[in-house]
């Protein structure tokens, strides 16, 4: 890929409009109060497009004039995003579509991949990001491995889902601790609140950016080491690799008892904050007994755990120490069985399972099937419920329900 550089002046006034989708009429208002405005020469840089595109997106044409007399009120600003955004905002001298010629990636493919990671379509005439062309080079590496390209799109979406959840609650972190207690300070001079949000931002976006980079590399390094030991002991054991390797860990589910009904009484914001409260809550508590939550279902958990002993402790934990800390009651079903992994989730009728004892639980109850018996579970006791029928199972399933000793 040829060589790139940072253009400080980049665009004109109708490269602007074409590229926010606005007119010139309206680029001009925008600097004319003050929105945008150019740099050396007359050029505006990419942080100028930035600003209209994000106009561009809550008003239309008829509705500017509003949004801008709002601007003049010192009711927000986008004056702070350079220090917000300094890498996002540094543009190369190649079109995105150049760039994929150059780079040996169909277009269609890039647009795929950036429909996968949930990000808006780009416009492929528009100036590349400096750092959406270090990607690209990345990603040239990967397609040489002899990887579907639908299994790369899999992979994709759910890295993308659990860092969007991450940059969701550190954006709203900064928002409760920091926008609304200035705003509130200085709510008879909103600009003096907004450039102090916007001075806080600048410094502690780059902050947020290395920390969640650093924490994603010793997760791969985790995850890598862990893949290298399994590798060894395979080999020290003969074992040859499969090409789909099945174990028999302990499968669990953990539900809220009634949400639905709960966010259609207190509405979907407490909704939103207890289901928070919950994620983070089962995953202190999965962890303590060395298990994992292999992945959030809002309401409820899927969780992973190497011996069934451990996942009943962490069952009876779960549903007495959640409702004591004022979260709705919640209920727990466990099998035990083989289980297929893939793209770090996990499948099989043993999954299936532990769902529909999950189903049938009631609020504050962990109950089992037979699998699970043979692991035992220290101060725990066991009562036989007997065979029961579960929604979707062919055959009665034999399930107990636990206890703590005493």
């Amino acid at each position: 890929m040829a060589a790139v550089s940072v253009r400080s002046a980049l665009l004109s006034a109708q490269q602007l409009a074409r590229l926010s989708g606005f007119s010139d009429a309206d680029v001009g208002a925008c600097q004319d109060v003050g929105l945008i405005t150019p740099g050396d020469g007359g050029g505006f840089s990419a942080a100028e497009l930035t600003k209209l595109q994000l106009m561009r997106q809550v008003v239309d044409s008829s509705g500017l004039p509003a949004a801008l007399e709002r601007y003049r009120d010192g009711g927000y600003t986008l004056g702070s995003l350079e220090g917000y955004l300094p890498l996002a905002l540094a543009l190369s001298d190649l079109s995105y579509r150049e760039a994929c010629e150059q780079a040996g990636v169909p277009l269609a493919e890039y647009q795929a991949l950036i429909r996968a990671a949930g990000l808006p379509d780009v416009d492929v005439e528009q100036p590349a990001r400096i750092e959406d062309l270090d990607v690209l080079r990345g990603y040239v590496q990967l397609r040489q491995l002899p990887i579907a390209f639908e299994e790369r799109l899999h992979v994709l979406r759910i890295t993308a889902d659990g860092m969007r959840r991450a940059a969701e609650a550190q954006v709203e972190l900064f928002r409760v601790y920091v926008e609304i207690p200035l705003l509130e300070t200085h709510r008879d001079d909103p600009r003096q609140a907004h450039e102090a949000i916007g001075q806080l931002g600048a410094r502690a976006t780059p902050a947020i950016a290395s920390l969640t980079g650093w924490l994603q590399k010793r997760l791969l390094e985790q995850e890598i080491l862990k893949h290298v030991t399994e590798e060894m002991e395979r080999a020290m054991s003969g074992d040859r690799p499969t090409l789909q390797r099945t174990g028999e860990p302990a499968v669990a589910f953990v539900d809220l008892a009634g949400f639905t009904v709960l966010s259609g009484t207190h509405g979907d914001a407490e909704a939103a904050r207890i289901a928070n409260r919950f994620g983070e809550q089962v995953t202190d508590v999965v962890r303590g007994h060395g298990g994992r939550v292999i992945k959030s279902l809002g309401d409820g958990a899927m969780l992973l755990f190497t011996d069934a002993g451990s996942a009943v402790r962490a069952g009876l934990e779960l549903v007495t120490t959640l409702p004591d800390s004022g979260l709705p009651a919640v209920r727990v079903g466990i099998n035990r069985g083989p289980v297929v992994a893939h793209a770090g989730d996990y499948f099989g009728s043993s999954v299936n399972l532990a769902a529909r004892i999950t189903d049938y639980a009631r609020p504050r109850e962990v109950l089992l099937a037979e699998s699970v018996i043979p692991d035992g579970a220290e101060g725990v006791e066991l009562e036989e419920i007997g065979e029961v029928t579960l929604k979707g199972v062919a055959a009665p399933v034999r399930l107990f329900r636990a206890r703590p000793a005493g």
